[in-house]
C-alpha cells in the first residue's frame, strides 16, 4: 500500500464517493444500465472504492488500470461475498461510473479505465467463481449462506462459525493424525464487531468483511 490505512480518510473517500453516485443516478450513463444493474451500481461503486483503497492504497484520485485489473481480478473475488450477479454487473456499472466521471472532468484516466474494464469483464466473473481464489474470510460467509445462515445475526454467525472452524480441522485431521483440536476453540472463533477481521485485513470486522455482505 502506498500509505497507512486510515478511518478518517476512508470516510473522506466514501462521502466523495456518495456524492458522486447521487449525481451519477441522474445521468444517461446510470439510465443506460440494465434493472440489475442499477440494483447493484451503488454496492459495486462502494466495495471497489473502498478496496482500491483499503488494500491497494488508492484513493479515487489515484486510480489507475494496473490498481483496476488488481482490484476487479484479485481483491474483489477474494474478499466479497456476493452472488453472481454483482460480479456480471462490475465492468458494466464500473465503466459507466468511469465514463460519468470523465464527462464531468472529475477523473482524468477515465477512458481508459472504462475500456480496461471492459476487457477483464468476462475474467472478473470467472475468477470470482472459482472457491479457489477466495479468501478465509469469504469461504466461510459463502459456506454460511449456502448453509442458509443469516449474515446479519452475528450470534448466528459465531455459531456457524464455530461448527465451521471445527470441521475444517476434523478434516485436516484426517490428512494429519498428529493435528489436535484445542479444547478452547470455541470462545477464539467468535467474531465481535469490534475484533480485528479474519481475512486478516489488519482492521476491524465491521470496517471490513462485517461491512461488505
Amino acid at each position: 500500500m502506498a500509505e497507512e490505512y486510515s478511518d478518517e480518510e476512508m470516510d473522506k473517500i466514501f462521502n466523495k464517493i456518495n456524492k458522486w453516485y447521487i449525481e451519477f443516478c441522474e445521468s444517461k450513463y446510470f439510465k443506460d444500465l440494465t434493472e440489475e444493474q442499477k440494483q447493484q451500481s451503488e454496492f459495486i461503486i462502494t466495495t471497489f472504492a473502498q478496496y482500491m483503497y483499503s488494500y491497494h492504497g488508492l484513493s479515487h484520485e489515484e486510480w489507475n488500470e494496473s490498481g483496476l485489473e488488481e482490484c476487479c481480478l484479485d481483491t474483489l473475488p477474494r474478499k466479497v461475498s456476493a452472488d453472481e450477479s454483482y460480479y456480471k454487473s462490475i465492468a458494466p456499472v464500473l465503466s459507466a461510473f468511469f465514463n460519468f466521471l470523465g464527462e464531468k472532468g472529475i477523473l482524468r484516466s477515465a477512458s481508459k479505465l472504462a475500456r480496461r474494464v471492459k476487457k477483464i469483464d468476462k475474467q472478473i466473473v470467472k475468477n470470482a467463481s472459482d472457491p479457489s481464489r477466495w479468501g478465509m474470510a469469504k469461504s466461510m460467509l459463502m459456506a454460511a449462506i449456502k448453509a442458509g445462515v443469516d449474515i446479519e445475526n452475528e450470534k448466528e454467525l459465531n455459531k456457524f462459525i464455530q461448527l465451521y472452524n471445527l470441521q475444517q480441522i476434523a478434516e485436516l485431521k484426517k490428512e494429519d493424525k498428529t493435528i489436535s483440536v484445542p479444547q478452547s476453540m470455541p470462545n477464539k472463533v467468535r467474531i465481535g464487531r469490534n475484533e480485528p477481521c479474519p481475512c486478516g485485513s489488519g482492521k476491524k470486522y465491521k470496517k471490513c468483511c462485517g461491512r461488505i455482505r
